[in-house]
């Protein structure tokens, strides 16, 4: 069959609304997590030492957003990116042969590739997922008929993996304090030491003098410097950090953090859970489950980070076993079932039809949040950079969320999709898209 034949603008019918919804609620919610790292140096993100946010506001606001954010809206997006796999390669497969779907999806995924070098390379903006989740996609397709038991054991052997791999590479501070110590009590003199033992010390002494506060602040001030600076210094400093974050970080643990949501998602979206097709008491039970795993974990990390001013060292000598994507899952679990509760209430559809106007301009209102906030923290927009407190921050994201909103409605009342759904889908199919509303763009010219 002719590939021209499916080169439509998904129809109205053809649209799950509370996928959609919960895509935009993730997308809004992401901004919660991402805009500290358009605002600050990366340490002050997560450690309240740098700027001693012990108190007051600044301190409050640290707690909510990790206390009930951190990691779920990701979570969320990338359930939601695996369940979106699944429906939009079930669509194609009813038009055409499995092989030509397969080109069809892939070549989707190599340009959100494209468009992720993008955002990180000229939008500058260090988060980027769209690099992320194009290569896991790469790895969905051959999973889309794969039976819900058998996509959670994959996923459930990958988590088991990934935990004790995150342990155990996190922990090496930790061997190389404990394995230092050793080597210093036997009293060997340094000219009888192997290169072994002096490598080891040497290393020990590097990571102590990083941990040290003043040296910590020294590299946050040259961060600073090099943020506030013109459009290239940021460029030279952002480009060395997406090349470690994408070739490097990325492997060592977003690659297997991304995926297993994704896995997770395909099998809720089989499942009809991530739909809403199950009862009210069915996603009541679900919250209940997610929220009494994520929350006593995130509590009390929390409560002991901020217990040992964020020491790594005394840190890994409690929680050998690294819990950040256990607890995610249940929180991402948590809230998952919570909306779905939400959205079959009835109550609340006003709030959904918002939701799913951003969702379904997903990839624009991304791009807008990244573009948006470079140009209020960044050098060369309002240079805001370091400047705001913390909770201040939270008075900004309302005004991106109005932004994202008031674009979708006023775009979608004209058009059928985003701008930048509309240069993707057109590039994936190689022909120009049908974008306008036949009838609205007939009320504009009479």
């Amino acid at each position: 069959m002719e590939t021209s034949t499916l080169i439509q603008p998904v129809k109205p019918s053809e649209r799950i609304h509370v996928l959609d919804a919960v895509r935009g609620f993730a997308l809004l919610g992401i901004l919660l997590m991402n805009i500290p790292y358009f605002a600050f140096p990366e340490e002050t993100v997560s450690n309240l030492n740098i700027r001693n946010e012990y108190s007051g506001l600044n301190y409050y606001a640290w707690w909510i957003i990790n206390m009930f954010f951190e990691g779920s809206m990701r979570g969320l997006f990338s359930m939601m990116f695996g369940a979106g796999m699944v429906l939009l390669t079930s669509r194609l497969a009813k038009n055409m042969h499995v092989d030509s779907a397969a080109e069809i999806y892939y070549r989707r995924l190599i340009w959100m590739l494209l468009f992720g070098l993008i955002d990180a390379y000229l939008i500058l903006w260090p988060g980027d997922i769209l690099y992320s989740y194009a290569i896991c996609g790469l790895f969905l397709f051959p999973l889309r008929s794969i039976k819900p038991r058998y996509l959670f054991l994959i996923a459930g052997i990958l988590m088991v993996f990934f935990v004790a791999k995150i342990s155990y590479q996190r922990s090496e501070p930790l061997r190389n304090k404990i394995a230092a110590e050793a080597i210093i009590k036997k009293k060997i003199a340094p000219g009888r030491q192997t290169l072994e033992q002096k490598e080891i010390i040497e290393k020990w002494k590097g990571f102590q003098e990083r941990q040290k506060l003043e040296n910590k602040k020294k590299q946050v001030t040259k961060e600073v410097r090099k943020t506030k600076g013109s459009y290239a210094t940021l460029w030279s400093h952002y480009a060395d950090v997406n090349t470690y974050l994408e070739a490097t970080d990325f492997y060592q643990t977003g690659f297997l953090d991304c995926l297993i949501f994704m896995i997770i998602g395909i099998a809720f979206y089989k499942l009809k859970i991530i739909t809403g097709e199950r009862t009210p008491s069915f996603y009541l039970l679900f919250a209940i489950a997610g929220y009494l795993v994520a929350f006593p974990l995130i509590y009390f990390q929390l409560k002991m980070s901020v217990a040992i001013r964020f020491d790594v060292i005394k840190f890994l000598e409690r929680f050998m076993i690294q819990t950040y994507e256990i607890r995610r899952l249940g929180l991402t679990i948590g809230h998952l079932g919570l909306l779905m509760l939400l959205y079959k209430s009835g109550l609340f559809k006003w709030i959904f039809n918002i939701w799913a106007k951003v969702g379904q301009m997903a990839f624009s209102n991304y791009l807008l949040q990244n573009i948006t906030c470079g140009l209020i923290f960044y050098g060369f927009g309002f240079n805001y950079f370091n400047d705001l407190d913390r909770y201040q921050l939270y008075l900004i994201v309302p005004c991106v969320w109005t932004l994202n909103v008031v674009f979708s409605y006023i775009w979608l009342h004209y058009f059928r999709m985003g701008p930048f759904e509309w240069i993707w889908r057109s590039l994936t199919y190689w022909n120009i898209q049908s974008i306008g509303r036949k009838e609205k763009w007939v009320e504009l010219q009479q």
